[in-house]
């Protein structure tokens, strides 16, 4: 590997590249970047894999890169993962990649041939090694599988990107994109960012909202203040939509200063009790009190119920209103809901725009008029 090489391949732009000599034909690595927005000031390899550590110039934001061919020995693989896993769980506080051909699959569906038999073991290794990492393996679009063997019977997904929380925090819209095969018996692998707009989000709503006073009648006060015009389907979106602002508008001055709310009663509460550790409280005093301590148990109640809905049971057993695993669990979430593919009569449907069209037509099929012969009172005396 050389500067010509790489150039012939890259172009004249500005190009960094770290590489790992190959043994024969096989097991070479080389990891090329942009060298005008990203900055690369670390370089490692060991057999079968090739480190780069860097900051994105414009954001800042570190990251570390480690591209893997893995060997094909189960003895030699379960090697590979236990002399990555510490130095991938020493820098799983940063933006971490993981990335190549890892020559193992996680389930049998990832693997199709002749053989019949399915190595378990080998999987099992290679998910322990996912899971003890923390590593997250983002949904795959394009294709099921990425190596061939060109008999059109054996194929098996053998190649993946596996990215840290903190990578799918700070990029959370990414997903693994399998193209065209070429020359070679693997298909390119990019991993892609999804930023289409897939339309409108849906109204959303917390449960607890209801428990506030003076919220319906908010509600009903603002849906009767909304003219709009059109066919009922088209005013009642309208409707929805204008709804959503007023809301959110309404939920951060009642809702979202809920702890400020909560400390200003606290502090009020406190100067009674220090007042009445010292004298007598007037009937007056002591009736303040008492409404103050039942408006700090109404706030307490709403907060459980914001925090509950929000997170589920899990968020309150493991972080608070703001930790790192609620922003995980999001995250996961939010690409478990994703619908990438959808599968229309046997054939598989990618891509936003044909992904949105071939859901219209279903609800729009399914809801037609079929002009079926329906019974009348036609004939009836009455």
């Amino acid at each position: 590997m050389n500067d010509a090489i790489l150039k012939s391949c890259w172009g004249n732009n500005p190009v960094g590249y770290s590489y790992q000599p190959s043994s024969g034909a096989s097991g070479g690595l080389v990891t090329a970047w942009d060298a005008s927005r990203l900055d690369v000031w670390f370089s490692m390899s060991f057999k079968h894999v090739l480190i780069i550590k860097g900051t994105v110039i414009d954001s800042g934001v570190e990251f570390i890169i480690f591209n893997v061919y893995a060997p094909c020995d189960l003895a030699a693989k379960k090697d590979l993962w236990e002399r990555m896993k510490p130095l991938v769980l020493n820098n799983n506080d940063l933006c971490l990649c993981v990335c190549g051909d890892f020559n193992s699959v996680r389930y049998v569906e990832e693997r199709k041939g002749r053989g019949l038999v399915f190595g378990q073991v080998d999987a099992n290794l290679f998910n322990k090694f996912i899971n003890d990492c923390l590593l997250i393996d983002l949904p795959f679009c394009g294709r099921l599988f990425t190596w061939y063997r060109g008999d059109e019977i054996s194929m098996s997904r053998l190649d993946k990107f596996l990215l840290s929380s903190k990578w799918c925090e700070k990029w959370p819209n990414y997903i693994q994109v399998a193209y065209q095969r070429g020359l070679s018996d693997h298909v390119p692998l990019l991993l892609h960012i999804d930023e289409v707009n897939w339309g409108a989000r849906p109204l959303q709503m917390l449960k607890c909202w209801s428990d506030l006073p003076g919220y319906t009648d908010f509600v009903r006060a603002k849906w009767g203040t909304f003219n709009c015009e059109g066919w009922g389907g088209h005013v009642l979106q309208q409707k929805l939509k204008l709804m959503k602002f007023s809301l959110k508008e309404w939920h951060q001055h009642h809702v979202q200063n809920m702890g400020c709310r909560m400390t200003e009663v606290q502090n009020n509460m406190s100067v009674l009790d220090i007042k009445a550790e010292l004298s007598v409280l007037s009937d007056e005093e002591a009736a303040e009190l008492h409404e103050l301590s039942v408006n700090l148990h109404s706030m307490a109640r709403l907060q459980n119920n914001i925090n509950w809905q929000n997170s589920r049971m899990k968020w309150l057993e493991e972080g608070d209103a703001n930790s790192k695993f609620f922003h995980g669990c999001m995250s996961n979430r939010r690409r478990q809901n994703a619908i990438n593919v959808v599968s229309v009569e046997g054939v598989r449907v990618e891509g936003v725009q044909n992904v949105r069209a071939a859901v219209f037509c279903h609800f729009s099929n399914h809801f037609k008029s079929t002009g079926a012969d329906r019974s009348g009172v036609d004939g009836l005396h009455f």
